[in-house]
């Protein structure tokens, strides 16, 4: 067993890794002594173990923020800090308008948040989605002592979804007196400001013997919107010469029709409407073009307006018991906002006499699309048909309107058993979010077709006295009011009354329900065994879990009937699953002269499920310490990821994610065997490698549910480092990850745009005609790809590999101290492998269509930090490096960004004991995100990951009593 001297460098070698530590023990872990009385050393516990012991220095690398640097940042959104980890890919934020939901997610290492367990205290946090992420957004910010990032398999600890590694969000639960405080924070323009405050109260009562914490916040988040800053107000294409040009939609307001039968009229084969109903060629390329910019109304940050209630407790009832719960209540509403509706629909119109065409566009269009049939003989058809463009600017903009309703609730009882060393754990936990979501500016497909069909006579549309015709069926057809016939012809020529004909009013609840159970019972062999070290500890337990969601749509949504957001069908679907557990520390020797300690940790897990049956996990680590100063290293877990209710429950829903078509203008390759696949597929000779085809907005049509029959993943983490102290007051750390998952669960392909590509690539024999990847491709008539088949399926692996290095240094300098502390990773490999045989999609180093959010090879946090009696600075260094287009097929320059580099500044003023005052700058610098094409995920950029800001100011004033 350590000494007192070997116990006081074991803590402070710990903990003055600072805000990212990888050797952790608890700040309150100390020594308390009485003149003349023995020793008393508390035994505590750390993220990635259930075993209390007092020297316990964790065996996997454990990234640490700690309350200090939240009240440092004044943090209000707490993925705002943690997306500033090396370990983190950014998941969803204040900015994810689309993609987005309204949560706000984590994802360690880029392997997903269904891949990401989030904790709190230790237990399970209630996911949010069918999908099984959790919203950080309701785990209160005012409360979190500590957030402690384990990275790598901890499932034989934790169960399923820790496969990338497990976030534990630590709160306060022994808070005494009050705290109050006021935050806000607004960027250089004056814009995207955000208001926050919080009340915390919290004392002992029984003597000592129970404590109860109180604590109420509120959030209010301003909307930026991408107009409002000059990179994001206009959509932008690449201009195939290394550069940017504005783009946007060819769903414009004024409709516009991409056939090869237009070809003779424009070289294009794309048309586009004139308010008056004449017709022209679509513009397509250059400065000034024809594309819709439907960036300026969309949200690049959301507004968001948060309550929440909590409440901790816990009274010790006996010396040997002690009572203990957390009752935690949410309400947050966060609304998203698109452009307006665009609709893409092959569609039948009228056009013989139509009022609403010219008589030279009428005849264009006859030629171009006609029908063929022609009643009267005068050269133009009476109908016409074509996959129409149509932005619907008349029904106002795309808005979603998202509730979020959460609450958690857990009792407990815990204590000692008898005079032992060995203890018990037992608690009951409850939880249930309720998503309610209203939609605006969506339409009705088929009212959209009925209102294209004119009334007509002998092949000409009929027009009343006053000019205007009627819809050849007049019927409601579940509108508020009987068919309004329709002008797309021409920008704003949509009346009212069409429009309200148009419009559906769409809503959905979701609601995801969870039920815990569990017990644990921990403790050691002093008394009646021991290894050379010390006595083995072990902790052993059960739990068992019952998790439920359902999703109600209304009609519309439901069936798919609607353009502007995506259809979304009815979901119900739940699994419960038991679980065994043993964990065992095995001090096997402790202050020899080889060996200053060596230890072993073993861990099994074996779990139940309804939906894939019995799945095990195991867990072997160890350390070794020839000196005091340095400690080598290793683990190797084994980890499983039973699929989630999406994956498992989910009906065939819609979705648009960013790919090309080779066969489209935008095509790389444009050989003749590419060509032959084209044709062979269902597209018209005379529209291959044509912007007849291309895909709208750069986004295909993807279809894809859930699978019933799936599997559990199944990984492999090997991590080996060492920690040293060469010197007083500095540490570090470098660890080698290594994770390997196989079975992982995938939609078939690898994605919309591998499918795409695997399918027409000459030289893959995966691909061509017939194959399983051509196959998922569907067609309309006109050779526009109308939707892409996808399906869940244990096809995939996914390997990943690189290193974690951590350093610590302090000093006394004057009349305080200066910290230095660094974080960073270097990421080896990330590779995809979308099923058996195939090329594996290289993601380190790389963004794009496939392996979307950038995940820089090398990445760091560091922070310079000055303390004095009264003030505390701080200068945080954020590097993101390099990354590349991961189209390789391409060398232009756009596809490349640079390594950015990012400054935030900021100090606390300490008033008195009972105020202080925080301030502080982020982006120092005003640095500009990196300006892309096509590959972007949003606002010309991917704003989770680059400031999308600017410099951005902020202050918080503090009182406690």
């Amino acid at each position: 067993m350590f000494t007192n001297s070997k116990l006081a460098k074991s803590i402070r070698l710990a903990m003055a890794f600072g805000a990212a530590s990888t050797a952790m023990v608890a700040s309150n872990s100390a020594i308390a002594q009485e003149a003349g009385a023995e020793e008393s050393v508390e035994k505590i516990a750390v993220t990635g173990s259930r075993i209390r012991k007092a020297d316990f220095v964790s065996n996997a690398p454990v990234a640490t923020i700690g309350q200090e640097q939240f009240n440092l940042t004044a943090t209000v959104n707490t993925e705002s800090l943690l997306n500033t980890l090396p370990q983190v890919v950014p998941g969803l934020d204040r900015t994810s308008n689309n993609p987005g939901n309204g949560t706000a997610t984590v994802d360690l290492r880029g392997l997903g948040t269904n891949r990401t367990l989030v904790l709190i205290n230790g237990t399970r946090a209630v996911p949010t989605t069918a999908g099984g992420a959790v919203d950080i957004n309701s785990i209160p910010t005012a409360l979190i002592q500590d957030v402690e990032v384990l990275t790598g398999g901890a499932s034989a600890i934790y169960g399923s979804d820790a496969v990338a590694g497990v976030v534990n969000f630590i709160l306060k639960d022994d808070f005494e007196g009050v705290q109050t405080s006021v935050g806000y924070e607004v960027t250089d323009e004056n814009d995207a400001s955000i208001w926050s405050a919080d009340f915390t109260i919290g004392g002992n009562f029984a003597d000592g013997k129970g404590n109860v914490v109180f604590n109420m916040s509120y959030t209010d988040r301003d909307d930026l919107f991408q107009g409002d800053r000059s990179f994001a107000q206009t959509a932008l294409f690449d201009d195939g010469a290394g550069g940017v040009e504005p783009g946007g939609s060819s769903g414009v307001p004024g409709t516009s029709i991409f056939a090869g039968g237009f070809s003779d009229f424009s070289p294009t084969s794309g048309v586009i409407f004139g308010q008056d109903g004449s017709v022209r060629p679509f513009v397509t390329s250059g400065e000034v073009n024809d594309f819709y910019n439907y960036a300026p109304v969309n949200y690049i940050q959301l507004p968001q307006e948060r309550h929440q209630i909590t409440a901790l407790g816990s009274y010790e009832a006996t010396e040997n018991m002690e009572f203990y719960g957390r009752a935690m209540f949410t309400d947050s509403r966060v609304p998203s906002q698109l452009a307006p509706t665009p609709i893409f629909q092959t569609a039948t119109f009228s056009l013989d006499n139509n009022p609403f065409l010219t008589p030279e566009a009428q005849q264009v269009v006859s030629d171009a699309i006609g029908l063929g049939v022609d009643t009267d003989g005068d050269g133009i058809d009476d109908e016409a048909r074509a996959l129409v463009r149509r932005r619907l600017e008349e029904v106002g903009p795309r808005r979603s309107e998202d509730a979020f309703n959460s609450y958690q609730l857990q009792v407990g009882i815990r204590g000692a058993i008898g005079d032992s060393s060995w203890s018990y754990d037992a608690y009951y936990q409850t939880g249930k979010v309720n998503n309610s979501t209203a939609q605006l500016g969506n339409v009705n497909r088929d009212r959209f077709n009925q209102a294209l069909l004119l009334a007509s006579e002998g092949g000409n549309v009929i027009v009343g006295a006053d000019g205007q015709p009627t819809c050849s069926d007049t019927s409601e057809n579940g509108s508020t009011s009987a068919c309004m016939p329709m002008n797309i012809f021409g920008e704003g020529n949509i009346s009212q009354g069409a429009a309200d004909f148009l419009k559906t009013a769409v809503n959905s609840n979701a609601v995801f329900d969870s039920k815990m159970f569990a017990v644990t019972i921990s403790g050691d062999t002093e008394e009646f065994f021991e290894l050379p070290g010390g006595p083995i500890g072990v902790a052993m337990g059960y739990e068992h879990r019952d998790e439920a969601f359902e999703f109600l749509a209304s009609q519309d949504l439901a069936a798919g009937t609607i353009a502007g957001f995506n259809g979304a069908a009815p979901l119900s679907g739940g699994y419960s699953v038991s679980e065994q557990y043993i964990e065992a520390y095995l001090p096997i020797f402790s202050g020899e002269e080889w060996a200053d300690n060596l230890d072993l940790e073993l861990a099994y897990r074996s779990a139940d499920y309804s939906s894939v049956g019995n799945v095990t996990s195991y867990k072997v680590a160890g350390s070794w310490a020839p000196v005091e100063e340095l400690r080598f290293r290793v683990g190797f877990n084994t980890a499983v990821r039973a699929p989630n209710i999406g994956e498992l429950f989910a009906p065939r829903n819609e979705g648009f994610p960013g790919a090309a078509d080779p066969c489209a203008s935008d095509a790389n390759n444009t050989s003749d065997a590419v060509r032959a696949l084209c044709i062979a597929t269902g597209v018209p000779a005379d529209v291959v490698f044509s912007n007849a085809i291309d895909p709208a907005s750069g986004q295909v049509r993807t279809v894809s549910g859930g699978n019933p029959n799936l599997n559990e993943e199944e990984a492999e983490t090997l991590t080996i480092g060492f920690v040293a102290e060469p010197m007083e007051d500095f540490t570090f750390s470098l660890d080698y990850f290594d994770i390997e998952i196989e079975g992982a669960v995938g939609a078939f392909g690898g994605g919309t745009n591998n499918i795409l590509k695997v399918c027409y690539d000459p030289a893959d024999p995966r691909g061509g005609v017939g194959s399983a990847y051509c196959n998922s491709v569907n067609r309309r008539a006109d050779g526009t790809i109308d939707f892409v088949e996808g399906a869940a399926q244990n096809v995939a692996a996914i390997t990943l590999t690189g290193y974690d290095l951590i350093a610590s240094y302090s000093m006394d300098m004057g009349a305080g101290s200066l910290s230095i502390d660094y974080l960073g990773t270097y990421t080896t490999e990330s590779d995809f492998i979308p099923g058996p045989g195939e090329d594996p999609i290289k993601c380190a180093g790389n963004f794009g269509a496939n392996c979307g959010e950038p995940v820089p090879e090398y990445k760091h946090r560091m922070t310079f930090k000055y303390a004095a009696d009264e003030f505390t600075a701080q200068l945080l260094w954020r590097f993101v490096g390099e990354v590349n287009d991961d189209d390789d097929t391409t060398d232009f320059t756009v596809e490349r960004i640079d390594g950015f580099n990012y400054f935030d500044a900021s100090g606390t003023y300490y008033i008195n004991d009972n105020y202080r005052v925080t301030a502080g700058i982020d982006n120092l610098f005003d640095k500009k995100p990196p300006v892309i094409g096509d590959n972007d995920e949003q606002s010309n950029t991917y704003p989770a990951t680059y400031d999308v800001f600017g410099r951005t100011y902020y202050v918080k004033f503090t009182a406690s009593f």
